[in-house]
């Protein structure tokens, strides 16, 4: 019988992912390397290999639990609404407060994926999709008459382009919650795409194939 993990393996595991997180964000993937991980885990290198095999190994598991959690939390959220104008409020709230509380996470997200396997990026970029799938699906039930119009795409993307970047700029602190900033922002954006024309073209939407929401290119760096 194979052995259960302990709490505490659980927790350093834990610990170790939220400072690579604030690590990478401060720094990027590239300048960072595992003895700046280990510095800001206060242990060797040789108890971090305890944990992970590598440097991308920790970065493709602190990407990975992210998107997941944010996949939960938003089936979560939406379920029990109906109306489309609330959900999309619910679901803007969730991005905000999580993004105050995971800053860390979400800029890794945001700047870092590139550096992962071609086979992880693929699969986190699945995700990605679904998060984008839910936001797209209800700005279709608020405007129907864009249902097969490229559009759609734009005006999704448009929305994250709203909300991604607040970590430049926002502090969760300040004069402004993340609700009341939510708030703001459905405000904004749905009564603007309210009264948005429909397209006049039929051409494609020009937008990243791979649905990513953008990522800041970096050189190449330690190991």
């Amino acid at each position: 019988m194979a052995r259960t993990r302990s709490a505490e393996y659980d927790n350093i595991h834990d610990t170790i992912l939220e400072r690579a997180a604030s690590v990478f964000a401060q720094r990027g993937y590239a300048a960072t390397s595992i003895g700046d991980i280990a510095e800001a885990c206060e242990c060797s290198k040789s108890r971090l290999y305890h944990y992970f095999t590598s440097k991308e190994a920790i970065l493709s598991d602190l990407l990975t639990s992210h998107v997941e959690s944010l996949l939960m939390k938003c089936r979560q959220t939406l379920y029990g609404y109906q109306d489309p104008e609330e959900r999309f409020r619910q679901l803007t709230r969730l991005f905000l407060n999580v993004y105050s509380v995971s800053r860390d996470q979400h800029v890794a997200l945001l700047t870092c994926t590139e550096f992962l396997a071609p086979e992880t990026r693929k699969v986190l970029v699945a995700k990605q999709r679904e998060l984008i799938a839910y936001v797209r699906d209800i700005l279709l039930q608020l405007r129907p008459d864009l249902a097969h119009s490229p559009t759609a795409h734009v005006d999704t993307m448009l929305f994250f382009g709203m909300i991604n970047w607040t970590y430049t700029w926002y502090h969760a602190d300040g004069a402004v919650t993340p609700d009341e900033l939510a708030d703001r922002t459905v405000a904004l954006f749905v009564k603007g795409y309210a009264n948005a024309p429909a397209p006049t073209t039929t051409g494609a939407a020009h937008a990243k194939p791979d649905g990513r929401h953008g990522s800041r290119h970096e050189g190449r760096g330690k190991e």
